[in-house]
């Protein structure tokens, strides 16, 4: 434990440089390395992210709860997806087991409602966030909307499946852009209620830091993808760090002592792998 204090806390290296040279071939990148510790860092960054976003906003629990079973939901499609490619290499249809599907978006629908219920009962409505709870409505409708049209396809290709009728159903892949577009509206529902003067801020973490990573390093391992992006990742990661720290009068300074431990977080997976 106090090696691992140290290991966060007593460097700098990288703070003050977005974008830096590299010899990649010299990177200690390695699976180990990513399984022991660039991957549970990486999720504790993301678990204080999602930290900072509960206390900026405590309906955000829910959300984030949403949110993850979305991911779920996406990360089992694309696996999914993936083997019907390689079906279609040798047959025009492909035949993939869905169950695990439904029930990942049926849980997404659970949430939705549960999400209803509270987004009604709390007072959200005040002057400065008038138009991001309508934003937050519109949105979550679309969510609904797309999941509704995710889950009318899944259990027709359930019932179809190995039968004569699979090839006047569309094909599984031709969901992608439903899919595409769900996971894009679900990043919306999380931004919406964060409060105004800070929703650049998050979002810009989210779409170009967070969600990639959490595709790329924390559900797989893509370490040439991470290398040949370590440049914007940190870019993006820095600019959250100082707009936070030191550039928002907004943001609640009893929260900035959770951006000093991402920060610290991230540094030494850089350390770590140079």
């Amino acid at each position: 434990m106090k090696f691992l204090i140290i290991f966060l806390f007593s460097f700098n290296i990288f703070a003050s440089y977005p974008y830096f040279k590299f010899d990649e071939k010299k990177l200690k990148l390695n699976k180990d390395a990513h399984n022991r510790y660039i991957r549970p860092q990486l999720k504790n960054i993301k678990a204080e992210y999602y930290l900072i976003a509960k206390k900026l906003s405590p309906i955000h629990a829910s959300i984030i709860k949403l949110r993850e079973s979305a991911l779920k939901f996406i990360f089992d499609y694309n696996a999914k997806f993936t083997e019907c490619e390689q079906q279609q290499k040798e047959q025009a249809y492909c035949e993939v087991d869905v169950s695990s599907l439904l029930n990942s978006s049926y849980e997404v629908d659970k949430n939705i409602q549960t999400l209803r219920k509270e987004s009604i009962h709390r007072d959200f409505l005040k002057d400065d966030n008038i138009a991001g709870y309508m934003s937050f409505t519109k949105h979550l409708d679309d969510v609904e909307v797309l999941n509704s049209q995710i889950q009318r396809y899944l259990e027709l290709k359930k019932i179809v499946n190995s039968t004569v009728y699979t090839t006047y159903t569309p094909l599984f892949t031709d969901l992608s852009n439903t899919v595409i577009r769900f996971n894009i509206v679900i990043n919306f529902v999380f931004i919406d209620l964060i409060p105004e003067t800070l929703q650049d801020t998050f979002e810009a973490l989210l779409i170009h830091f967070i969600a990639p990573l959490e595709e790329r390093m924390i559900n797989n391992y893509s370490p040439k993808w991470f290398i040949l992006e370590l440049g914007k990742l940190n870019l993006t990661w820095n600019t959250y760090h100082m707009n936070l720290e030191k550039g928002s009068k907004e943001f609640p300074e009893q929260y900035i002592k959770i951006v000093k431990l991402m920060h610290n977080r991230w540094n030494s997976i850089l350390k770590l792998i140079f």
